[in-house]
């Protein structure tokens, strides 16, 4: 009977011991699951930043090549042609001007090419274009070739070429913003101020007077 007592007693300080009640239960979940959800939209925020942010960078060194290689031919630039004299030639906008930049250039592009005249051209998908063709053969062309995305100077009204009063510096302000509709406060700018070393020479105006046809 002792034995049988001690097994009662065991029992019974067995169920005594304390638990969680359903009530409890649910509390703990329900606080479980909101620590879960606030790190997973934390995780999702950082990831996203970090997304955002390389193609930030990405998009920015895409605009700051292009004014380097703008540059380039601009220091082996004879003629600049004026961005203000594009009226009726920008195919997305007859009016408008400073969206079309045009030089005749004897920076090498080939041995067998060397002077050349060259057009860039932001169009009205964000892109800037460039093209080449020989002096005073607009029909032997190049194709367009994209050398920068999501630039958005044409949606902001700002004119990303503006050549100076001695036809020597050529002012360059991109606009760079992968989501302009969302977030407009994080438009970048990429700007250079640059100068043609031999535009004093003369040379006639006419090597390149002649656009491709059709332009695009």
């Amino acid at each position: 009977m002792a034995k049988m007592d001690g097994r009662i007693s065991t029992v019974r300080g067995l169920g005594d011991e304390p638990g969680m009640t359903l009530v409890e239960l649910c509390v703990a979940m329900a606080i479980l699951s909101i620590v879960m959800l606030v790190m997973t939209t934390t995780l999702s925020s950082i990831q996203r930043a970090v997304v955002e942010e390389d193609v930030r960078m990405r998009l920015n060194d895409q605009a700051r090549l292009a004014v380097q290689s703008i540059d380039r031919l601009v220091r082996s630039g004879n003629i600049l042609y004026d961005p203000v004299d594009e009226s009726g030639n920008d195919p997305y906008s007859p009016s408008a001007t400073g969206y079309m930049f045009r030089i005749y250039t004897q920076a090498e592009q080939s041995a067998a090419q060397s002077a050349r005249c060259a057009v860039w051209l932001v169009n009205d998908q964000q892109e800037l274009l460039y093209r080449t063709w020989p002096i005073l053969e607009p029909e032997n062309a190049s194709t367009w070739q994209v050398v920068a995305e999501s630039v958005v100077n044409r949606d902001l009204n700002e004119p990303p070429f503006t050549l100076d009063a001695a036809g020597r510096t050529i002012s360059v302000d991109f606009y760079i913003n992968p989501d302009l509709g969302d977030r407009p406060q994080a438009t970048q700018v990429v700007s250079a101020s640059l100068t043609g070393r031999n535009t004093s020479f003369g040379y006639p105006v006419q090597l390149c007077s002649d656009l491709p046809d059709p332009l695009i």
